[in-house]
């Protein structure tokens, strides 16, 4: 809710998308809505309602604190996804 009122120069103008995100607790439980909003605040730097009403949609939010974890304390941020054969040329097809 803090980062929502400091975005905006007029606090009040920060009102109803502080009253949408409450109203996604009665969709769904302030639990999930409240894991939505910590995943939205360390993917995001200033997470709209929007933001959070899609990570609860899509169902990022039960996933829990393993997923938060394993976004904070990651310390290999650029892996390489295709591997080692990828890159070597030649046919990709293995």
């Amino acid at each position: 809710m803090q980062k929502l009122f400091d975005s905006y120069r007029v606090e009040e103008q920060a009102y109803k998308g502080c009253l949408s995100l409450l109203k996604l607790a009665d969709k769904y439980s302030p639990q999930l809505l409240e894991n939505a909003c910590r995943i939205a605040l360390i993917r995001i730097p200033n997470p709209r309602y929007k933001n959070i009403r899609l990570i609860l949609e899509s169902g990022q939010d039960k996933k829990g604190d393993g997923t938060l974890q394993s976004y904070s304390s990651s310390s290999n941020k650029y892996a390489c996804v295709r591997g080692a054969s990828y890159y070597r040329g030649g046919s990709h097809e293995e």
